[in-house]
């Protein structure tokens, strides 16, 4: 990244991690990504995680937060993400319902009339997340065979792969549709998923596979990095440390700084680099928090525990991209978790 110019701004270091990978397959596989950002210095990073293992007994073992999630662990997890602990005031995690987050992809794709980057919010059009709502809702209606054939064609509209011929995944994503609204009972749920492939939408996603954004729509990461990155620039000049991704290229991290400049004049993101977690006790300590409120958020949106062991929900981002608490009385599906999706195409 390009050299901080001199200004009064304090630079504000953050490190983040992520934890729910799901690699551009966005409808198999985890639910709830999570992207956690950590102010915390290099000293005190070390020292929290060598209490950590102390307390675990890691020893000199790689540290994951699949040691944490352990029920043994939880007072580790605990004392580590308490509302009062070390972490106060000092780590935020953004999650993200990668249901929800594919689905409200689809209707920037293929309901709105503009060309959406893989940086944008899926909030970034109201229109487009109330759609994406109310289509995770009407799924439930559905029979399983075919909920889970609607999700694999929309993966295949929204995962770009060079070796693929673009009409197949447009006809694949119109024929899916119109059958199951056929098995839809009620005509204006029927009429309302048709126009998921009106003539308008399948042209829209021609168009969308013949130029595809620069940077994809399928990874919650860029969206995530772009809130984390905001959010700490009203500290300061934000400056990134992040474990290695191959998706955050120099010229998607660029872009989401040029954004961030001209939405928010005055903040500015000065540096960017990308490190191995088990080089950087600060990037470890994002890798631990991650994936304990991730474990908390699957738990809770499966409904395994209503009195969860380990208080996360003060860490949790307000613009999280998740059902609100009225959205989710409005849709709550008996079970939700995500259909089985192979990775490759279907």
């Amino acid at each position: 990244m390009a050299v901080r110019a001199p200004d009064t701004r304090a630079i504000v270091e953050v490190a983040c991690d992520e934890s729910g990978f799901v690699g551009g397959s966005l409808f198999g596989g985890a639910r709830v990504f999570a992207h956690a950002s950590v102010h915390v210095d290099r000293e005190d990073a070390e020292a929290l995680v060598e209490e950590v293992r102390r307390r675990t007994g890691a020893g000199s073992q790689e540290l994951k937060a699949s040691r944490l999630n352990r029920p043994w662990a939880y007072p580790v997890a605990a004392w580590l993400c308490a509302p009062d602990g070390p972490l106060r005031d000092r780590a935020v995690v953004h999650l993200t319902d990668t249901r929800l987050f594919g689905l409200a992809r689809l209707a920037q794709v293929l309901r709105a009339d503009s060309s959406p980057e893989g940086w944008w919010s899926p909030r970034e059009e109201p229109e487009s997340w109330a759609l994406a709502v109310r289509l995770h809702a009407m799924l439930d209606e559905l029979p399983a065979r075919w909920e889970r054939e609607v999700l694999v064609a929309g993966r295949n509209l929204l995962w770009i792969r060079r070796r693929r011929r673009h009409e197949q995944p447009v006809k694949a994503w119109d024929d899916v549709v119109r059958g199951a609204a056929g098995q839809l009972p009620e005509r204006g749920s029927r009429r309302f998923l048709t126009a998921w492939a009106s003539p308008q939408a399948v042209q829209r996603a021609h168009e969308h596979l013949a130029a595809p954004p620069a940077s994809p729509l399928s990874e919650p990461l860029l969206a995530a990095l772009r809130w984390t990155i905001g959010h700490w620039s009203a500290r300061g000049d934000v400056s990134v440390v992040h474990d290695e991704q191959s998706v955050l290229t120099s010229a998607r991290v660029a872009a989401i700084a040029d954004e961030l400049a001209a939405s928010r004049p005055g903040r500015r993101m000065v540096g960017f680099s990308r490190v191995d977690s088990r080089e950087d006790a600060r990037v470890q300590l994002a890798d631990l928090v991650a994936g304990v409120v991730r474990r908390g958020a699957e738990d809770a949106y499966a409904g395994a525990r209503s009195d969860l062991p380990v208080p996360v929900d003060h860490l949790v981002a307000e613009e999280s991209f998740v059902l609100s608490d009225e959205e989710g009385q409005r849709s709550r599906r008996k079970n939700v978790s995500q259909p089985s999706i192979a990775s490759g195409t279907s």
